[in-house]
């Protein structure tokens, strides 16, 4: 049976949030799929009967083990109302995130003294795996004022504002490579390599001509999509750029120097200073096409 998938999941950004963020569960060796987040719900539904699409992902686990805060957080809450008998905290980060623990076991959290509004550090006991639930459901979401709760993704809507998909995060949680997954990684990833897609907006073909531009260069089959063995041969590239998907999108890009026998190249301080305060002026997709620029001009 083909399972069913919220077909523009790419479009969602992805949770940044600490660089270096705990597993939300002590101490369980990290198990969770790559495919979880837009997946069709109830699972397995087929289509057409999909009533919702999921909205995080899921961390397997045991009945009693410990949830942790993966980072700095302010709980938000304590003991919400869940499914299959189990309750939820929420929490606040300080890198802009608000975070959703769903499968704890009512009252779990009083062995630790845990209450609304309390500030704790990463790797912080915040309650205990309800047995009959037997995962943690993990969201994420863009912090603000008025995020209170967990947003409910329904077949035929757009994802709920604010969502984040959580993938990125929680594989660095894993000590995992990141996967390239959303639209935005992509153009990113193709923008370094020389190509020029859209900055904004949904896939077109405009995007899949510029993918097909750098599997051409690649080496690989023009099909204009994103596949297994396209991330892997243009993770490839980025790496040996000294790119990788975890830098997205907290530190700027360096453009290599260009040194042209004349003595005089673009490597010096005050041109790195240079290069940081353009970073801070146009981010890191402004970077990225100065970068696809250079690579045009030196080739």
């Amino acid at each position: 049976m083909t399972r069913q998938r919220y077909k523009n999941h790419r479009e969602v950004a992805m949770a940044r949030g600490a660089t270096e963020p705990a597993w939300p569960i002590d101490p369980v060796k990290p198990r969770f799929a790559t495919w979880s987040f837009g997946g069709g719900r109830p699972f397995n539904c087929k289509a057409g009967s999909c009533d919702r699409w999921h909205a995080g992902i899921d961390l397997l686990c045991k009945a009693n083990d410990i949830v942790v805060t993966p980072e700095l957080c302010t709980i938000e809450a304590v003991d919400r109302g869940w499914s299959k008998g189990s309750k939820a905290v929420f929490a606040r980060t300080a890198t802009g995130l608000f975070l959703v623990f769903g499968g704890t076991k009512k009252g779990s959290g009083d062995e630790w003294n845990v209450k609304e509004g309390d500030e704790l550090p990463k790797g912080s006991p915040i309650g205990r795996v309800l047995g009959s639930y037997g995962m943690v459901h993990f969201e994420t979401y863009e912090d603000d004022a008025y995020r209170m709760t967990n947003s409910r993704w329904y077949v035929g809507e757009p994802p709920p504002e604010g969502i984040l998909n959580p993938l990125n995060y929680i594989q660095r949680a894993a000590g995992q490579e990141e996967t390239i997954e959303s639209w935005r990684q992509i153009r990113l990833s193709l923008r370094l390599l020389g190509a020029d897609p859209p900055t904004e907006g949904p896939w077109t073909e405009e995007d899949a001509a510029a993918l097909i531009e750098i599997q051409e260069l690649l080496g690989l089959e023009p099909d204009g999509k994103w596949g297994p063995d396209t991330e892997e041969r243009v993770r490839a590239e980025l790496n040996e750029m000294g790119v990788s998907a975890s830098m997205w999108p907290q530190v700027p890009v360096p453009v290599p120097s260009r040194d042209d026998g004349s003595g005089d190249s673009t490597g010096h301080a005050e041109n790195n200073t240079f290069l940081y305060g353009l970073y801070s002026l146009l981010g890191l997709g402004g970077l990225a096409a100065a970068w696809a620029a250079y690579r045009r001009m030196t080739t």
